[in-house]
């Protein structure tokens, strides 16, 4: 399968936009998934810690991979012993120490639940058929995505470049998804485990109707307020806040409870599964999902019309709402 190109392939400066990947899966640790990188595009690796490295000068830019879960790659257990004034680093356990020990531990107990990640760098957006190879590999060497474990609530992340970040623009892609999430969930099959977590709540009816309503033209403050106050915290399948912290920082910092947020002028896409043990699944396909919320928030007229019919079947139907627009969807955009 092909990777579409959306209808706009350049950012303001005229370069070619940018989109990163990250690949949550279990069933191979650190050391393997660095041997990975470095056999398919070379590079060196830089170690942070046992939970935390970095391939760094690959044919394609860095990669970084890690456990997905702060309490190891931040080394958090630790404040629990520094209570105590206990350094594990310093205690000796034969060859190795304590903190070796309880690392092992914890990563045997944690592993079975949280996902390694892999984060690719970002590519031009006509050469994301490089990272093929990487999901091939990660394939061949049995990685487990979503589908392995009923628990696995593992996810792909595509961070998309915007082609600009006026309000406008910004909005017209919110409303897009807002419009094809339904349709989303049933074209991605995504899993069970991932609608029941935590990780991709929907965004909430009165931020969707706020949205999609006529005349709807916030500038960029007003934007992030209102998107703050229906959505005060990470979770949603399509997250603005690194993309909101890269347009105005000083305000997303003085939101409470939304952890570390790292401002990039992205797109934080994550609604797609992490698929990587079916053979025929492809980062190409969930890539050409995005690619579809790309060509409505392009086509404002059409997007016009889709919001004055949703909003209409949202409130005359009592039952069945998001079966009824994924399959009215489905007649939008084959029309």
């Amino acid at each position: 399968m092909e990777f579409k190109l959306p209808p706009l392939l350049y950012n303001e400066k005229g370069n070619l936009r940018t989109v990163g990947f990250e690949l949550e899966f279990s069933n191979l640790g650190i050391e393997e998934s660095v041997g990975i990188i470095l056999e398919l595009y070379g590079g060196e690796v830089q170690k942070e810690n046992r939970f935390s490295q970095k391939v760094v000068n690959t044919t394609l830019g860095d990669f970084s991979v890690e456990f997905d879960l702060t309490l190891l790659t931040e080394k958090g257990y630790k404040k629990v012993f520094d209570k105590f004034n206990l350094r594990l680093e310093d205690i000796k356990l034969g060859s190795n120490t304590l903190e070796d020990g309880l690392e092992t531990v914890l990563e045997s107990i944690v592993g079975k639940v949280f996902p390694y990640e892999i984060a690719a760098p970002p590519l031009p957006l006509n050469q994301l058929e490089q990272l093929e190879k990487l999901r091939e590999a990660l394939y061949r060497h049995q990685a487990k995505g979503t589908e392995a474990f009923p628990t696995n609530a593992f996810g792909t992340h595509i961070n998309v470049e915007t082609p600009n970040c006026h309000p406008s623009t910004l909005v017209n892609y919110i409303k897009a998804f807002l419009l094809l999430h339904p349709w989303l969930l049933q074209v991605g099959e995504t899993d069970l485990a991932r609608r029941m977590s935590p990780f991709i709540h929907p965004y909430p009816a009165a931020y969707t109707a706020l949205m999609l309503a006529p005349g709807y033209q916030p500038d960029q403050e007003t934007l992030i307020r209102d998107y703050h106050q229906h959505n005060p915290d990470r979770n949603r399948p399509l997250d603005m806040y690194p993309l909101f912290a890269a347009l105005n920082d000083e305000l997303i910092s003085n939101f409470t409870g939304l952890g570390k947020v790292k401002p990039r002028n992205t797109f934080h896409y994550r609604l797609p599964n992490s698929n990587i043990s079916k053979p025929d699944w492809t980062l190409a396909q969930e890539w050409n999902h995005w690619v579809t919320i790309e060509e409505l928030a392009n086509d404002p007229d059409k997007m016009t019309r889709m919001s004055q019919e949703y909003l209409s079947l949202k409130e005359n139907t009592l039952l069945g709402f998001e079966s009824k627009w994924a399959k009215r969807t489905e007649q939008w955009l084959t029309a």
